[in-house]
């Protein structure tokens, strides 16, 4: 269990926490049916040019488990310019700003403050939502870097679907798992502590 801390949250030399931070904004697609989930290929693909960590990336390709579109925030980057390019350059989609709606903020945090080899990790996560024209949903293609992309329903889907963690993002905002079953859908910031980390 992470122990929260009364230190400001100021991202400086030496006021991190220790695992690090990130900063990271999701897509969620809709052809009004299902939302867009792919499977990761190419893991090289991903480290070069979606940012994610080169540790980890073989392993969510051969996971043979679902991602969501989306990716860290680079340096200076509003969350809505990430959400863009996610679609932009991740989905070959040019969706414009004004169709992409932010639906929901979440804080994760997972590791251990005594645990030297999995130190604390804070993941940001701002979620985002659009919705495809038919035309837009029957022109995608399915990029180098995607084993699999396609529409599935959120009614078919769970956590353990997915990999990179995405699975909890759905959960937490009540879009699959059991807030979706009471009907308890959420579109405000969310906070969750777990053990593993992810979103790296």
């Amino acid at each position: 269990m992470v122990t929260l801390s009364k230190t400001k949250s100021l991202f400086s030399e030496g006021n991190v926490p220790p695992g690090g931070t990130c900063l990271s904004s999701f897509v969620i697609l809709s052809n009004g049916r299902g939302i867009l989930v792919g499977k990761m290929a190419r893991p090289e693909i991903w480290t070069e040019r979606f940012l994610v960590g080169p540790k980890f990336a073989p392993t969510y390709a051969s996971s043979g488990k679902y991602v969501l579109p989306a990716r860290h925030l680079h340096w200076y980057e509003s969350p809505l310019e990430a959400a863009y390019g996610v679609l932009r350059d991740q989905v070959g989609l040019g969706i414009p700003k004004g169709r992409i709606s932010l639906v929901d903020v979440q804080s994760h945090v997972s590791g251990d403050i005594d645990n030297e080899e999995e130190p604390p990790h804070w993941d940001i996560c701002f979620l985002y939502k659009t919705r495809l024209s038919r035309r837009e949903a029957a022109s995608l293609a399915r990029p180098e870097w995607f084993s699999e992309l396609t529409f599935k329903p959120l009614s078919n889907l769970k956590q353990g679907d997915f990999t990179r963690g995405h699975g909890d993002v759905l959960e937490v905002a009540g879009m699959i798992g059991p807030r979706r079953r009471a009907g308890t859908v959420r579109s405000t910031t969310a906070d969750r502590r777990h053990g593993s980390s992810f979103l790296v």
